[in-house]
C-alpha cells in the first residue's frame, strides 16, 4: 500500500528579495498590484526562497510559492545512484538477527512497478515480493521515490511499531526527503522531520519525541557485495533518534522519569551503486532503558534490544 502526503514543512527558508522591477507607468500604477515570485530553476514547480523578485504578472520560469529546498548546485557530473524506470528489479539475501533467537533469512525481490503524479511531480512506485524482511525493502514499498539534479526525493511515511507494546503506531510523514544529494559533502544532513506524541503503554502516559533524518556520508570509489565489486558508489544514513519521558507523582509531587534518553534506536547505513541502485544496506533497531527504580510499576518494554538486519544485492535487471 502506498501513501501520499501534502508538503508541509520546508528547511532553510530564507526570505533574500533580489530584484524590484516596477509593473507599468505611472499612469496605470493604481491598477498594478505588484506580487513577490520565487525563481523554479529546477522546473519542480516550487520556488526558491533564496531568489525572488516583484512583478505584477508571473515572470517566466518564476512561482508564487517559496517551498524549495533545492539550492541550485548542481553536480558536473550527476550519477545514477537511485534507478528509476519501469521495470527495474532487485533481488536481496536479507538476515536478520535479534542476537537471541537463531538468524533468519529472507529474499527479497523489490519492482519498480507504477508511476503516480503529486503536486505536479512525477514519481515512481515500488511492489516487493511476499514474506520481505529487509527495512529498505518496507521502505521501497510503502513509498514514492523521484531523483532530479543529482538528488533522489522519498515521499510517504515511516512508521514506529509502538503497537507491538500496546500503544498506537506512530506514523511520520516523508514529504520529499532527501535520501542522496550528490552536491552535499560527507556529513550534511540532507532532511530532518521532528515531532511529539503522547502514549499509554502499561497505564503510563509516555511523552515520546522523535527525530528522523537522513546524512549523506560521502563517496567511494568502489565497494564489494559478496563476490561482486561495485564502482562509483554514494552512501547516506537514515537515522530514527527518540526520547520517553512520564510524569508521576510522589507524595503529592509530580516528577519527571526519563525512561530512554535520547537514542538513535534506527540506523540504516546504504550504499548505492551508479547504473545499479541499492547494493547494501544494514539496518541497526537497539535501544536501552534507564534506571525505572523510581517508576511505581513496570512497562511491558525489554529493558534492552537490538536487531541487525543485512541486505545485500544478488541480482539485478536495470532498464
Amino acid at each position: 500500500m502506498k501513501f501520499s502526503t501534502i508538503k508541509t514543512t520546508t528547511l532553510f527558508i530564507l526570505f533574500i528579495a533580489m530584484t524590484i522591477f516596477s509593473c507599468s507607468s505611472d499612469d496605470d500604477a493604481s491598477s498594478c498590484t505588484e506580487t513577490l515570485w520565487y525563481a523554479d530553476t529546477d522546473s519542480d514547480g516550487l520556488g526558491d526562497p533564496n531568489v525572488s523578485m516583484s512583478s505584477c504578472t508571473q515572470p517566466d520560469g518564476y512561482v508564487s510559492n517559496s517551498d524549495d529546498d533545492f539550492d541550485g548546485i548542481i553536480p558536473d557530473v550527476i550519477h545514477n545512484y537511485f534507478t528509476l524506470s519501469l521495470g527495474d528489479e532487485w533481488v536481496y539475501d536479507v538476515t536478520t538477527d535479534d542476537g537471541t533467537n537463531p538468524p533468519t533469512d529472507t529474499v527479497d525481490e523489490i519492482l519498480v512497478d507504477e508511476t503516480t503524479t503529486i503536486d505536479t511531480n512525477d514519481y515512481f512506485g515500488m511492489s516487493s515480493s511476499a514474506g520481505s524482511s529487509g527495512v529498505m525493502t518496507q521502505l521501497y514499498d510503502q513509498n514514492y521515490f523521484r531523483a532530479q539534479n543529482g538528488i533522489t526525493y522519498m515521499k510517504g511515511d515511516f512508521t514506529l511499531p509502538l503497537s507491538a507494546f500496546g500503544g498506537t503506531d506512530i506514523v511520520i510523514n516523508l514529504d520529499d526527503t532527501k535520501l542522496i544529494d550528490e552536491s552535499k559533502s560527507a556529513g550534511t544532513t540532507l532532511s530532518t522531520q521532528s515531532g511529539d506524541t503522547t502514549q499509554n503503554i502499561g497505564g503510563f502516559d509516555l511523552d515520546i519525541t522523535y527525530t528522523f533524518k537522513t546524512v549523506q556520508q560521502g563517496t567511494l570509489a568502489n565497494h564489494t557485495v559478496g563476490s561482486e565489486t561495485f564502482n562509483d558508489i554514494i552512501k547516506s544514513d537514515i537515522i530514527l533518534s527518540i526520547k520517553v519521558t512520564t510524569e508521576v507523582t510522589v507524595i503529592g509531587v509530580p516528577i519527571t522519569i526519563t525512561i530512554i534518553d535520547t537514542q538513535d534506536v534506527l540506523t540504516i547505513n546504504n550504499y548505492y551503486a551508479d547504473n545499479v541502485g541499492l547494493i547494501d544496506s544494514k539496518s541497526t533497531t537497539t535501544y536501552t532503558l534507564e534506571d525505572l527504580s523510581a517508576l511505581p510499576g513496570t512497562l511491558p518494554i525489554p529493558e534492552t534490544a537490538t536487531i541487525i538486519t543485512d541486505q545485500k544485492i544478488t541480482s539485478y535487471t536495470i532498464n
